[in-house]
Protein backbone atom coordinates (compact mmCIF):
# COMPACT_ATOMS: atom_id res chain seq x y z
CA UNK A 1 0.00 0.00 0.00
CA UNK A 2 3.16 2.40 0.79
CA UNK A 3 4.50 1.67 -2.24
CA UNK A 4 1.38 2.38 -4.40
CA UNK A 5 1.12 5.90 -2.38
CA UNK A 6 4.51 7.01 -2.96
CA UNK A 7 4.25 5.54 -6.67
CA UNK A 8 1.26 8.08 -7.19
CA UNK A 9 2.52 11.13 -5.42
CA UNK A 10 5.85 10.13 -7.54
CA UNK A 11 3.44 10.49 -10.64
CA UNK A 12 2.41 13.61 -9.04
CA UNK A 13 4.97 15.50 -8.93
CA UNK A 14 6.03 14.46 -12.39
CA UNK A 15 2.82 16.07 -13.96
CA UNK A 16 3.10 18.97 -11.91
CA UNK A 17 6.99 19.40 -13.39
CA UNK A 18 5.91 19.09 -16.89
CA UNK A 19 3.08 21.95 -16.45
CA UNK A 20 6.01 24.24 -15.93
CA UNK A 21 8.55 25.14 -18.06
CA UNK A 22 11.80 23.31 -18.41
CA UNK A 23 13.63 25.74 -16.20
CA UNK A 24 15.48 25.11 -13.10
CA UNK A 25 17.49 28.50 -12.27
CA UNK A 26 17.79 31.85 -13.18
CA UNK A 27 19.87 33.11 -16.03
CA UNK A 28 22.70 36.05 -15.59
CA UNK A 29 24.46 38.00 -17.46
CA UNK A 30 27.14 40.37 -15.92
CA UNK A 31 29.79 41.96 -18.00
CA UNK A 32 32.36 41.73 -15.56
CA UNK A 33 32.53 37.98 -15.42
CA UNK A 34 30.89 37.13 -18.83
CA UNK A 35 32.34 39.14 -21.19
CA UNK A 36 31.05 42.65 -23.04
CA UNK A 37 27.58 42.69 -24.22
CA UNK A 38 27.70 42.96 -28.12
CA UNK A 39 27.82 45.93 -29.68
CA UNK A 40 26.64 44.52 -33.22
CA UNK A 41 22.58 45.32 -33.23
CA UNK A 42 22.69 42.56 -35.86
CA UNK A 43 24.28 39.62 -34.09
CA UNK A 44 23.17 40.29 -30.26
CA UNK A 45 24.13 38.52 -27.73
CA UNK A 46 22.13 35.92 -26.56
CA UNK A 47 20.55 35.06 -23.42
CA UNK A 48 17.46 32.06 -22.84
CA UNK A 49 15.40 33.67 -20.32
CA UNK A 50 14.42 31.63 -16.95
CA UNK A 51 12.00 31.02 -14.45
CA UNK A 52 12.05 34.29 -11.73
CA UNK A 53 14.77 36.65 -12.04
CA UNK A 54 17.23 37.19 -14.81
CA UNK A 55 19.94 39.92 -13.54
CA UNK A 56 21.83 41.71 -16.46
CA UNK A 57 24.29 44.00 -15.39
CA UNK A 58 26.06 46.25 -17.91
CA UNK A 59 28.39 49.31 -18.21
CA UNK A 60 27.75 51.59 -21.05
CA UNK A 61 29.42 55.52 -22.37
CA UNK A 62 29.86 57.75 -24.90
CA UNK A 63 33.05 58.32 -24.56
CA UNK A 64 35.41 57.95 -27.08
CA UNK A 65 32.83 56.14 -28.56
CA UNK A 66 29.08 55.38 -27.53
CA UNK A 67 29.16 51.99 -26.36
CA UNK A 68 25.57 50.08 -27.12
CA UNK A 69 24.73 46.71 -26.01
CA UNK A 70 22.49 44.73 -27.93
CA UNK A 71 20.59 41.40 -26.30
CA UNK A 72 18.63 38.86 -27.67
CA UNK A 73 16.32 37.31 -25.43
CA UNK A 74 14.58 33.88 -25.74
CA UNK A 75 10.65 33.05 -23.57
CA UNK A 76 11.26 29.53 -23.37
CA UNK A 77 7.67 28.04 -23.89
CA UNK A 78 5.13 28.85 -21.14
CA UNK A 79 7.00 31.95 -19.53
CA UNK A 80 6.31 35.83 -20.13
CA UNK A 81 8.23 38.74 -19.41
CA UNK A 82 6.21 40.24 -16.32
CA UNK A 83 8.38 43.09 -15.32
CA UNK A 84 12.31 44.81 -15.67
CA UNK A 85 13.33 45.83 -12.56
CA UNK A 86 16.33 48.83 -12.18
CA UNK A 87 18.29 46.97 -9.45
CA UNK A 88 21.06 49.27 -9.39
CA UNK A 89 22.00 52.62 -11.64
CA UNK A 90 25.79 54.11 -11.01
CA UNK A 91 26.83 56.70 -12.62
CA UNK A 92 27.14 61.03 -13.28
CA UNK A 93 25.28 61.14 -16.48
CA UNK A 94 21.55 60.52 -14.79
CA UNK A 95 19.87 58.42 -17.44
CA UNK A 96 20.16 55.53 -20.35
CA UNK A 97 18.06 54.63 -22.93
CA UNK A 98 16.45 51.11 -23.24
CA UNK A 99 14.66 49.70 -26.31
CA UNK A 100 13.33 46.76 -27.12
CA UNK A 101 11.65 45.41 -30.48
CA UNK A 102 10.32 42.03 -31.73
CA UNK A 103 12.91 39.27 -33.15
CA UNK A 104 16.24 38.06 -32.70
CA UNK A 105 18.02 41.39 -34.20
CA UNK A 106 17.71 45.02 -34.12
CA UNK A 107 16.78 46.60 -37.34
CA UNK A 108 16.61 50.48 -36.15
CA UNK A 109 20.00 51.92 -37.24
CA UNK A 110 21.30 53.97 -34.07
CA UNK A 111 22.75 56.57 -37.05
CA UNK A 112 19.31 57.54 -37.77
CA UNK A 113 17.66 56.13 -34.81
CA UNK A 114 13.34 56.34 -34.76
CA UNK A 115 10.73 55.04 -32.44
CA UNK A 116 8.52 53.85 -35.35
CA UNK A 117 9.40 50.06 -35.56
CA UNK A 118 10.62 50.04 -31.77
CA UNK A 119 7.61 48.03 -29.70
CA UNK A 120 8.48 50.49 -26.80
CA UNK A 121 11.62 52.36 -25.20
CA UNK A 122 12.44 54.47 -21.49
CA UNK A 123 15.51 56.39 -20.38
CA UNK A 124 15.73 54.76 -17.01
CA UNK A 125 17.34 56.51 -14.01
CA UNK A 126 18.76 56.56 -10.52
CA UNK A 127 15.23 57.42 -9.27
CA UNK A 128 14.16 54.23 -11.08
CA UNK A 129 15.55 51.96 -8.88
CA UNK A 130 13.56 49.09 -7.69
CA UNK A 131 10.84 50.29 -9.98
CA UNK A 132 9.31 48.32 -13.06
CA UNK A 133 10.60 50.38 -16.28
CA UNK A 134 8.72 47.80 -18.32
CA UNK A 135 5.44 49.19 -18.21
CA UNK A 136 6.90 52.76 -18.76
CA UNK A 137 8.31 51.16 -22.24
CA UNK A 138 5.24 50.04 -23.42
CA UNK A 139 4.05 53.76 -24.11
CA UNK A 140 7.74 55.20 -25.10
CA UNK A 141 6.32 58.28 -27.78
CA UNK A 142 6.05 57.54 -31.00
CA UNK A 143 7.06 53.42 -30.39
CA UNK A 144 4.20 51.02 -32.02
CA UNK A 145 3.32 50.14 -28.01
CA UNK A 146 2.52 46.94 -26.17
CA UNK A 147 0.95 45.82 -22.98
CA UNK A 148 2.77 43.57 -20.24
CA UNK A 149 3.88 41.28 -20.08
CA UNK A 150 5.52 40.40 -22.71
CA UNK A 151 4.78 37.16 -24.63
CA UNK A 152 6.11 35.34 -27.57
CA UNK A 153 9.19 34.03 -28.00
CA UNK A 154 12.18 36.35 -28.76
CA UNK A 155 12.83 40.03 -28.16
CA UNK A 156 16.15 41.74 -28.58
CA UNK A 157 16.77 45.06 -26.49
CA UNK A 158 19.49 48.30 -27.43
CA UNK A 159 20.73 49.89 -24.05
CA UNK A 160 23.32 52.87 -24.00
CA UNK A 161 24.24 55.60 -22.31
CA UNK A 162 26.02 58.68 -24.61
CA UNK A 163 27.17 60.69 -21.96
CA UNK A 164 29.76 59.82 -18.81
CA UNK A 165 29.87 56.03 -18.57
CA UNK A 166 26.94 54.26 -15.98
CA UNK A 167 26.72 50.59 -14.99
CA UNK A 168 23.51 49.77 -14.31
CA UNK A 169 21.55 46.17 -12.82
CA UNK A 170 18.49 45.46 -14.66
CA UNK A 171 16.45 42.17 -13.54
CA UNK A 172 14.22 40.47 -16.56
CA UNK A 173 11.33 38.98 -14.16
CA UNK A 174 9.58 36.13 -15.81
CA UNK A 175 6.64 34.44 -14.61
CA UNK A 176 4.11 31.30 -16.45
CA UNK A 177 1.70 32.00 -18.40
CA UNK A 178 -1.87 31.90 -16.99
CA UNK A 179 -2.61 28.97 -19.38
CA UNK A 180 0.58 27.55 -17.47
CA UNK A 181 -0.99 28.76 -13.71
CA UNK A 182 -4.35 27.36 -14.50
CA UNK A 183 -3.05 24.08 -15.55
CA UNK A 184 -0.76 23.65 -12.30
CA UNK A 185 -3.71 24.94 -9.88
CA UNK A 186 -5.63 22.37 -11.39
CA UNK A 187 -2.89 19.52 -10.96
CA UNK A 188 -2.32 20.74 -7.70
CA UNK A 189 -6.27 20.54 -6.75
CA UNK A 190 -6.83 17.38 -7.83
CA UNK A 191 -3.87 16.55 -5.51
CA UNK A 192 -5.28 17.39 -2.84
CA UNK A 193 -8.50 15.73 -3.77
CA UNK A 194 -6.82 12.67 -3.69
CA UNK A 195 -5.15 13.16 -0.70
CA UNK A 196 -8.36 14.04 0.71
CA UNK A 197 -10.32 11.27 -0.84
CA UNK A 198 -7.48 8.79 0.94
CA UNK A 199 -7.64 10.44 4.53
Amino acid sequence: MRHARVSKRVLSLSLISLLLPSVVSAATWNEGTNGDLSGDRLSPTSLTLSLGTNSVTATSGGSPTVDREYLHVTLPAGLQLSAINVASYAGTDSKAFIGVQSGSTMTVDPAAPSAATLLGYYHFLEDDLGTNVLDDMATGPGAIGFTPPLAGSDYTFWMQQTGAPATYQLDFVTVPEPVGLTLLAVAGAALFARRRARG
